[in-house]
């Protein structure tokens, strides 16, 4: 928090964040928004009241979205009117505003009101930590009854109370929880019996110890998984008081914790009360069923979302290592064969998802990148024998995920700091490398790659790198190669004070560090990933300019997502287009710099 005197001797306190201006930025927080199906609180101007609503659609080219209608009914006339607003809206535990917007058109879409409205002139993006939503292990089963109805007191001619039980319209399965929602699991397809808005002030979420947490909730999504039979419902908590507030919290932070005891492998770890059956026994199933049935979830996991929970578990190994609690090495053992079973499926489509990237999350993302990287160039390398050895590739993807975990005890200002460090701030950085060693070394059945790739990453053939200014001859095989994709990773992706260098030049600067870094492991990840890697923009002698999406077998690109033109400076329609269907003499490519038409390459990930 940071505090603003207004000269009268009060101070008022004022959040701090990041205010994202630029279209694309807000594009991409907007998409966030609606893929989510994450409800906007709406505050008209001059109206007590606060109204909800959610994002129907986003669209980049003319700078609008499409608002659902908004409850309760009555502020759909406020907004009819063009009352300007403002909204809040919080995703995967930050906070989403914008001031100022006004609605410019109204519709009709099945039978429901939608509006249209532009872009604001600014995002504020907030990271609030309180609203982390908390899952629930697979094996715990909390259960959950909407719309339960009690009935009556009954006595009997002695004036005893006749037991009678409790009736529910629904019944479900606690799947996560945080301090505004939650997610639910129910059998059968629920879209129509339950649509969106439908509030019960009456929900029963009942833990394996008996405690009974009765709550208010809306349902603002509900979506279908076919193959299992099984609707999800996005729900939002309603009606909370401070007390049901500090019981919520609660939860929450014992389900975190039960999470990091589960996914360390730490079976001495206590756990809470609530999740104890009454004769104090955990809440679990055989164990040959449940990994069965973990294992039969996995599969069904897309690459996206492989990439998601590898983001995640790295962010939670950090957290965990800040916290002084267990590390969730188990968990991280998940989520590498996860990364390897993608990688060897549809390699391209992992590579090109860690290329899309979130300057906030740079560690844990660039961690799951080297990780991805440093296993397919050792595949790729025919001449190591252990190109094909599964084992080894598990333990070079689990060693990219630990790579850098000293970092996290390093301060953030030195971390994050956008200019050439102290030689005091240089000293402190460059003990990130032992400290992730140590940490790692102190791990049950750790491989010794992870210490290897853990400080010989940042060793430099001259000798000018740390921690142990080993030299060429020193330095590993795989220790020059995760030293050239670590490079070559932080060059080419953002940070918060700077954008990413195009691939192209990146390139000609790793070529010049051939005194420091591997000669032969820069040429083979230039051969390997292409002269335009996927990802990376190109521009055509039309002026159009797109991302690489898929390449052929010799790591040309062979379908490029068309996004922009930067001779009327407009942008495209986005369209995939496949070279191969196109003239030789239209074929002709050159790499562009995304930064300079303020280009993000998640629009790769939205679907035509």
């Amino acid at each position: 928090m940071t505090h603003s005197n207004n000269g009268t001797g009060s101070e008022e306190p004022k959040e701090e964040g990041q205010l994202i201006k630029s279209r694309e930025g807000i594009y991409r927080l907007m998409r966030r928004l609606q893929v989510k199906h994450t409800p906007l609180k709406l505050r008209f101007d001059s109206v007590a009241d606060h109204y909800t609503s959610m994002v129907l659609a986003v669209n980049f080219k003319e700078g609008y979205i499409l608002l659902d209608e908004v409850t309760p009914k009555w502020g759909d006339e406020l907004m009819a009117k063009a009352i300007p607003f403002h909204f809040d809206s919080y995703h995967d535990g930050c906070k989403i505003s914008a001031e100022k917007l006004q609605a410019v058109g109204r519709a009709v879409k099945e039978d429901s009101p939608v509006y249209k409205v532009p872009f604001p002139a600014e995002l504020h993006f907030l990271q609030r930590r309180q609203f982390y939503r908390a899952p629930v292990r697979l094996s715990l089963n909390i259960n959950v009854r909407l719309g339960v109805s009690v009935p009556p007191i009954k006595r009997d001619e002695y004036d005893n109370i006749i037991p009678q039980s409790p009736t529910w319209e629904h019944e479900g399965l606690l799947r996560d929880l945080s301090a505004q929602g939650c997610q639910i699991e129910a059998k059968g397809d629920l879209r129509e019996t339950l649509p969106k808005n439908t509030e019960y002030s009456c929900c029963h979420i009942i833990f394996p110890n008996g405690h009974l947490l009765d709550l208010g909730i809306a349902i603002r999504h509900v979506g279908y998984d076919e193959k299992r039979d099984i609707s999800s419902l996005g729900c939002q908590l309603i009606n909370m008081d401070p007390k049901l507030d500090r019981k919520i919290s609660f939860i929450v932070n014992e389900l975190q914790r039960d999470n990091a005891r589960s996914s360390s492998g730490n079976s001495s770890a206590p756990i809470s009360e609530l999740f104890l059956d009454a004769l104090g026994k955990e809440n679990n199933k055989d164990a040959i069923s449940e990994a069965e049935e973990e294992a039969e979830e996995l599969e069904k996991f897309t690459t996206e979302e492989v990439h998601h929970k590898a983001v995640r578990c790295v962010q939670m190994l950090v957290n965990s290592l800040r916290e002084k609690t267990a590390l969730p090495i188990a968990q991280t053992w998940e989520v590498t064969d996860l990364l390897l079973d993608k990688l060897q499926k549809d390699r391209q489509q992992l590579i090109l998802v860690t290329r899309i990237r979130t300057p906030a999350n740079y560690l844990y993302e660039h961690s799951v990148s080297l990780a991805v990287l440093l296993a397919d160039q050792t595949m790729f390398n025919q001449n190591n024998p252990k190109s094909r050895d599964l084992d080894y590739l598990r333990n070079i993807i689990f060693a990219g995920l630990c790579h850098d975990l000293g970092k996290g005890l390093i301060p953030d200002r030195i971390v994050s700091k956008s200019g050439v460090l102290s030689e005091q701030e240089a000293k402190v950085m460059h003990k990130h490398s032992l400290l992730t060693r140590e940490i790692l070394s102190r791990q049950q059945g750790m491989p010794d790659l992870a210490l290897t790739i853990a400080t010989q990453n940042c060793e430099r053939l001259d000798g000018s790198g740390h921690p142990e200014h080993l030299k060429s001859i020193s330095i590993s095989p795989i220790g020059k190669l995760a030293a050239v994709i670590d490079v070559f990773d932080a060059m080419t992706n953002g940070r918060s004070y700077r954008a990413g260098l195009p691939h192209a030049l990146a390139y000609k600067r790793l070529l010049a560090m051939r005194d420091k870094l591997d000669l032969a492991s820069i040429q083979q990840l230039i051969k390997r990933q292409g002269l335009y890697p996927l990802g990376s923009l190109v521009a055509f002698e039309n002026g159009d300019l797109g991302f690489v999406k898929r390449q052929d077998q010799n790591s040309h690109p062979s379908i490029v997502r068309l996004v922009f033109n930067k001779l009327t400076n407009q942008p495209l329609e986005h369209k995939d287009l496949k070279l191969s269907t196109l003239p030789d003499s239209k074929k002709k490519l050159l790499p562009e710099d995304p930064a300079k038409y303020q280009l993000f390459n998640d629009l790769l990930l939205n679907d035509l």
